[in-house]
């Protein structure tokens, strides 16, 4: 006679937390998180008005670092795809930080930093505190 592994048995998911090999959910609204170390992360509405507040301030800054008009083009997209989704009735805290990194990206390919400009420092510190991101050494 065999014995089944624990950890083979089907469980089915349900409200809560539902652990086991082989996890099936039905029809699921709301947040669904799998893995390992998992963050949610939501932003109060003030703290939502800091945000958009710092990425205006960012953005007006940007043109201090003597960016070449392409490069300035990118980041100032990327930077207002990120005021755009912050001004959303559910604004996605993902696709703000994909647009924060992606012109942060920018000045680096550009050879700049962010450092270069204090103006320019400060809200993006700001912004990286308030969507849960480190900004990285030299940028």
């Amino acid at each position: 006679m065999s014995e089944e592994q624990e950890s083979d048995k089907k469980v089915n998911g349900g409200p809560g937390i539902t652990t086991g090999g082989n996890v099936t959910f039905g029809d699921v609204s709301g947040q669904v998180a799998i893995g390992e170390n998992i963050k949610i992360r939501s932003i109060e509405q003030t703290d939502l008005e800091e945000l958009r507040k710092s990425l205006l301030a960012f953005q007006e800054q940007v043109a201090h670092l003597g960016l070449s008009p392409n490069f300035q083009n990118v980041v100032n997209g990327a930077i207002s795809a990120a005021v755009i989704e912050a001004d959303e009735y559910k604004p996605a805290l993902s696709k703000i930080k994909e647009a924060f990194e992606s012109a942060l990206n920018t000045i680096r390919k550009a050879g700049k930093t962010i450092q270069e400009t204090s103006e320019l420092y400060e809200p993006a510190t700001k912004i990286a505190q308030l969507i849960g991101v480190s900004l990285p050494p030299l940028l």
